[in-house]
């Protein structure tokens, strides 16, 4: 029964993550916020790549979500993909609905400190995404 609890409330505290916008924030920045307000989340640093500047952030031993921040040669933020097991599928729409305008089926649409920037929801076969990045000019 505890490990149900613990579960549960581990899925509920990392949900409100998946579409939080922080697009442009410095790495550094990023760091900050998610110790102030995201205590569940583990930095995780064991993982390389050498295409891709990044911060990845997971719930720890649930392994029900990972955050990446994808950061820019000034370090800035400036793509964030989050992957979550299907369970949480009902919890993170509601958060995106409830945060951010609609503007499709699973796309919306947000303006952060002048920035516009595209939320999209993608279903996968072991898990779905949702991604955050800037509007593409034309």
């Amino acid at each position: 029964m505890k490990t149900i609890i613990l579960y549960i409330t581990l899925v509920l505290l990392s949900v409100n993550l998946s579409g939080q916008n922080l697009l442009g924030y410095k790495a550094g920045r990023i760091e900050k916020y998610i110790g102030r307000n995201h205590e569940d989340m583990v930095k995780e640093e064991n993982s390389r790549n050498t295409h891709y500047r990044y911060l990845k952030y997971t719930d720890g031993t649930a392994g029900t979500s990972t955050v990446y921040f994808f950061l820019s040669e000034d370090n800035k933020c400036n793509r964030i993909k989050s992957m979550y097991v299907h369970g949480m599928r009902d919890e993170v729409q509601k958060e995106l609905d409830g945060m951010y305008v609609k503007t499709g089926e699973n796309t919306w649409s947000d303006r952060e400190k002048g920035r516009d920037a595209v939320i999209k929801l993608v279903n996968g076969e072991w898990f779905f995404t949702v991604t955050i990045e800037p509007v593409k000019k034309k």
